[in-house]
């Protein structure tokens, strides 16, 4: 669960990295500055993201949309919900 809430930060902080990547390669470019490394790391990291996050949406959509899928996950939430006590006793200090 918060996979799926995260995937979409992970998305924005991916296409934030990516241009900054950009922004940090071009200033790499001057004389006597380095990080050109550390730029194209940020790059590479930031597009990794970006197609995780498209990845994980699109199954996710995948399977919200499949109704067999649904039904199934519907089944195992009223399984774990029939294992519950019915009363939970709260020991007093």
């Amino acid at each position: 669960m918060l996979i799926a809430i995260l995937s979409p930060v992970g998305l924005v902080l991916g296409i934030i990295g990516l241009i900054l990547g950009v922004l940090g390669l071009r200033a790499a470019r001057g004389w006597g500055i380095t990080g050109k490394g550390v730029a194209i790391a940020g790059l590479v990291l930031s597009g990794l993201a970006i197609v995780i996050s498209i990845a994980f949406a699109a199954g996710v959509v995948t399977v919200l949309n499949n109704d067999s899928a649904v039904e199934r996950i519907e089944q195992q939430v009223d399984k774990m919900r029939d294992k519950l006590p019915s009363t939970v006793e709260v020991p007093q200090p």
